[in-house]
């Protein structure tokens, strides 16, 4: 059964200007007013920048799969979201910017947020086999079709492993997989596993970002957690070709100092990572600061 939850609608408050015109008083300028210099003169059209208004994230959760579709508003607020299947999911926490579901079987949950140029879908779990399996990300990035990105979620041992497919891009979108980053604790108690996807269409740019991430809780309990999240470069004007291969790959550096401490730093603890919500990676410990 497929359910859609809609945020509430917000009251918004009207500010009407009302000239008041005094009798037997005319207005500044009177009859003598020249029309030519009162007129607006109506700005060259320009191309508006596409924003992605909604993504479909088909997550491998609890073996059979489910269907998440994030609507994002004109005011960057979530606007609705809908499960399939979403029997007995149940909100327990929804704002403008975050919802969290619960679902059927009482343990995993599922995070949706949108953030300034982004949107998160992510997945908590108690094994791994509960996130093991296909799944795929899809929107329309550019404006000119959609881009789907087909993946698989395994594990050898509680490393994660996540295995890109044939990518589907429309006509002028190229997709570029970046190489994977991966480590593991010291103690074994914590691993991650870390892959880029760089979409172009003429000058706008985007990535897509897969992470898996295990930890061992303090019940020595098995933690999984999977995101997937789209972030919009089209917005950032200062870049330009150059810059956008120099800032992809410093991102990319930045990565390979996370294989024994990113974990440390990250901490998927609940409560630290409610902390952490102005991350928009899935990667609840690493900044990445070329977003803005």
């Amino acid at each position: 059964m497929k359910h859609r939850y809609r945020r509430k609608a917000l009251t918004l408050c009207l500010a009407l200007a009302v000239i008041l015109v005094t009798p037997g008083v005319a207005p500044a300028g009177g009859d003598k007013a020249n029309p030519e210099e009162n007129a607006v003169t109506e700005p060259e059209s320009a191309v508006a920048e596409h924003e992605i208004t909604e993504v479909l994230s088909s997550l491998p959760v609890l073996g059979t799969g489910l269907n998440v579709t994030i609507t994002r508003g004109e005011d960057g607020e979530i606007a609705a979201v809908a499960l399939d299947p979403a029997d007995g999911s149940t909100v327990v926490k929804e704002s403008d910017h975050k919802m969290v579901f619960l679902l059927g079987d009482g343990d995993t949950e599922v995070v949706v947020k949108v953030r300034r140029n982004t949107i998160q879908t992510q997945v908590k779990a108690d094994a791994t086999a509960d996130v093991t399996g296909p799944g795929s990300w899809s929107a329309d990035v550019f404006g000119n079709g959609a881009v789907t990105i087909p993946y698989t979620v395994s594990f050898e041992g509680n490393a994660p492993i996540i295995t890109l497919g044939e990518i589907v891009t429309p006509e002028g979108v190229t997709a570029e997989a970046g190489e994977p980053r991966a480590g593991v604790s010291d103690d074994g108690a914590k691993a991650f596993y870390k892959i880029k996807v760089r979409l172009a269409s003429g000058e706008e740019r985007a990535k897509v970002t897969l992470v898996a991430k295990t930890y061992v809780d303090d019940d020595g309990e098995v933690k999984v957690r999977f995101a997937v999240s789209v972030s919009d470069r089209s917005r950032h004007k200062h870049w330009d070709d150059d810059d956008d291969r120099r800032n992809w790959d410093r991102d990319d550096d930045r990565d390979k100092g996370d294989r024994d401490d990113e974990s440390n730093r990250d901490g998927d603890h609940d409560d630290q990572e409610q902390s952490r919500d102005r991350d928009h990676d899935g990667d609840d410990g690493e900044r990445d600061r070329d977003d803005g």
